[in-house]
């Protein structure tokens, strides 16, 4: 399986600058997606937000803060699951995710086998299940995938050994996630890369206050997705240990986990809603989210990107899950905290330079209303409500005008972006084949 991932990811074409035909292709697969996207998700995802904002966090709240103060939970998590104790603070939400998840596809699984059939209210059902109240199963399968993907040692030996990384591995095939990913190309390429060029998730080429543009980048977040784009980088340049994995977690989404399920309930459909849907679902979410989160760009005199500009923060986010909220420290902090306390200090040392920079810094939003904020070119409101200006130095206007010529600066256009990248490819094939690592 690994193998023939591997072959069939290095057989891709390379790019090439497009004809306006293929633009066109590309687009109209962004414009299948956010259509798909608006038909299956936006009703639940919206709707599952506005119950719990609206209402359901007075009554869950208390609740779930109960279970988050349990001692005899957290002891249990500090000595039998995380490596330290502070991760024990993952602990109540983890396990809300993973029975969540878990119960809802049961029973959508043993409904298909005893009735057949997956009907069209337990379709919708289970993806508010998927969803959570508030957007919480979703926000935090992405979280503690990407958690266990940066740190190898978050769990204790006997889990990493037995279970590995439960989100990224195996509750992730439930949300479109390739296992291996966050191990492999979110560490070792949009890390290494801090979004730019050559970055799976590259979006500097393309205005990011366009509709038609984010059309175009719906199909670079679906290939990294898929694992392709990445399995395709590891192979050119070498990372051939990083290439292996992420083979074996290609073979295990594409053909060890849903083929069974194919034979198992012998229903297509039943595949379509719980494999193939939440893929399509999070490619355009992420496509959204890494939209918004390095949405804007400012290069110094010698064409380099201002680092606390290019990643951004939001403070006071109603939808923050563990820090997730502070890109820009999670980018440029060394080492990578995920702890809302470490980014306050980390940030207070470097004020002057986020003075200085005008840096990349809002609040009382989330990313996602961010990201569609910036799309519909709502600079004035982001402006007004949501910029923290650290300098005091600029008026309403100014920052608007500041926020529109930074999600509207390229690097280059997308043809030459395009271009770029097939002479890169060409020359790394061109190059003597680098040594196995």
């Amino acid at each position: 399986f690994a193998a023939a991932a591997a072959a069939a990811a290095a057989a891709a074409p390379s790019a090439a600058a497009p004809p306006p035909r293929r633009h066109s292709l590309e687009r109209a697969f962004g414009v299948l997606l956010s259509v798909n996207f608006l038909v299956f998700w936006a009703v639940p995802i919206f709707g599952m937000g506005q119950a719990y904002h609206l209402g359901l966090k007075h009554v869950l709240r208390p609740l779930y803060d109960r279970l988050d103060r349990s001692a005899a939970l957290r002891r249990f998590a500090a000595a039998y699951v995380y490596n330290k104790p502070a991760h024990a603070d993952f602990a109540a939400t983890a396990v809300l995710t993973f029975l969540s998840t878990t119960v809802a596809f049961g029973v959508a699984l043993r409904y298909q086998l005893v009735h057949g059939h997956l009907p069209w209210a337990l379709h919708a059902a289970y993806n508010c299940a998927w969803v959570g109240i508030g957007g919480r199963m979703m926000g935090s399968a992405y979280t503690f995938a990407h958690k266990e993907g940066h740190n190898g040692v978050l769990y204790q030996r006997w889990v990493r050994r037995t279970v590995g990384n439960l989100f990224e591995n195996w509750v992730g095939l439930l949300y479109g996630n390739v296992p291996y990913n966050f191990t492999t190309s979110h560490n070792h390429i949009h890390h290494a890369l801090d979004g730019g060029k050559g970055d799976t998730f590259y979006c500097y080429d393309l205005d990011r206050s366009s509709l038609s543009d984010f059309m175009l980048y719906q199909r670079r977040i679906f290939l990294h997705m898929a694992g392709l784009s990445s399995l395709r980088y590891f192979r050119l340049r070498g990372m051939h240990k990083q290439e292996r994995l992420l083979a074996r977690g290609c073979a295990i989404f594409w053909l060890a986990f849903p083929l069974p399920l194919l034979l198992l309930t012998r229903s297509p459909w039943f595949l379509c809603v719980v494999w193939l849907q939440p893929l399509c679902a999070m490619s355009f979410f992420l496509a959204l989210v890494n939209w918004a989160f390095h949405a804007f760009i400012e290069l110094d005199a010698s064409g380099r990107h201002l680092p606390h500009v290019n990643a951004l923060t939001i403070l006071d986010g109603q939808d923050d899950n563990f820090g997730e909220d502070d890109h820009m420290a999670h980018h440029y902090e060394t080492p990578i905290a995920h702890a809302r306390s470490r980014h306050d200090a980390w940030r207070a040392r470097i004020m002057p330079e986020l003075k200085a920079n005008r840096a990349s810094i809002f609040k009382e939003i989330s990313i996602v209303e961010l990201g569609i904020l910036t799309l519909l070119g709502q600079f004035e409101r982001i402006a007004e409500r949501h910029y923290v200006d650290f300098s005091g130095e600029l008026s309403t206007a100014q920052v608007a005008e500041m926020l529109r010529r930074r999600a509207r600066t390229k690097e280059s256009t997308h043809e030459e972006y395009l271009a770029w990248e097939a002479e890169t490819e060409a020359a790394l094939l061109a190059s003597p084949p680098p040594k196995d690592d």
